[in-house]
C-alpha cells in the first residue's frame, strides 16, 4: 500500500471510528432532571377544531453522554365546543395524556411522544350525554416531535403531524365521535420553557 494510501485509510478508520464511538456514547452517571412548563396549541383536522393547551408540565430525565431522555408531558383537560351539521351543538372535554416521551436533545430535539387520549363531559344542545369513564382511543396517539432551537435547560418550539385513530367505548356516542374526530393531517405545536 502506497504512503498516501495509508494515510487515507488511517484517517477514514479514525473518522468512522469516532462516530462510532459518539454514537454509543456511554452515559457519564445518573440521568438528570429538568422540568419545562408546557403551552401550545393543537388543531384538529377533521372537526377543523383549534385547541390550547397547557399550561403543563414537561418531566425530562437526560442521560449525559449519549444525550438520550425520556419523560412525561402533562397537560390539563381542554373543553371543546362545535357545532356538527343535521346534530346541533356538540360539547366535550378532552384529555391529552399523560404523555410518555422519548428521543434525543443532540443538537436540537428528536423524538416522539405517546398520548392515551379521552373524551368526557358529552353534551348535544345542552343535554348530557353519557359516553361513560372509559370513552377514548382504543390506541394511543404518538407524535413524532421536533425542534432545531431546543436546548437542554432553556428549551424551545416541538412540532408535530399525527394522525388520530377510532375511538371506543363510549357508548351510543362512538359512532358520532368516530364519524367527527378520527383523521390524518392534526398538527401539535408545543413550547417548552424551563421552570424552577
Amino acid at each position: 500500500m502506497k504512503w498516501g494510501t495509508r494515510v487515507t485509510a488511517v484517517a477514514a478508520t479514525t473518522v468512522v471510528c469516532g462516530a462510532v464511538f459518539a454514537g454509543t456514547a456511554a452515559a457519564a452517571g445518573p440521568p438528570v432532571y429538568s422540568k419545562y412548563t408546557a403551552t401550545g396549541t393543537t388543531h384538529i383536522a377533521k372537526p377543523d377544531a383549534g385547541l390550547h393547551l397547557g399550561p403543563g408540565q414537561f418531566d425530562m430525565y437526560t442521560l449525559i453522554g449519549p444525550y438520550s431522555f425520556t419523560g412525561t408531558i402533562t397537560l390539563p383537560p381542554v373543553p371543546v365546543t362545535r357545532s356538527v351539521l343535521g346534530i346541533g351543538k356538540v360539547s366535550g372535554t378532552v384529555t391529552f395524556g399523560p404523555g410518555h416521551a422519548e428521543g434525543s436533545v443532540f443538537g436540537g430535539f428528536s423524538g416522539s411522544a405517546t398520548w392515551p387520549v379521552k373524551i368526557s363531559d358529552v353534551r348535544v344542545n345542552g343535554v348530557p350525554f353519557d359516553v361513560g369513564t372509559g370513552c377514548g382511543t382504543a390506541e394511543p396517539v404518538t407524535t413524532e416531535l421536533a425542534s432545531d432551537d431546543f436546548a437542554e435547560g432553556k428549551g424551545g418550539r416541538l412540532e408535530s403531524t399525527y394522525p388520530i385513530g377510532a375511538f371506543e367505548n363510549c357508548g351510543a356516542a362512538t359512532p358520532l365521535i368516530n364519524g367527527f374526530v378520527p383523521g390524518e393531517g392534526n398538527t401539535l405545536a408545543l413550547d417548552l420553557a424551563a421552570a424552577g
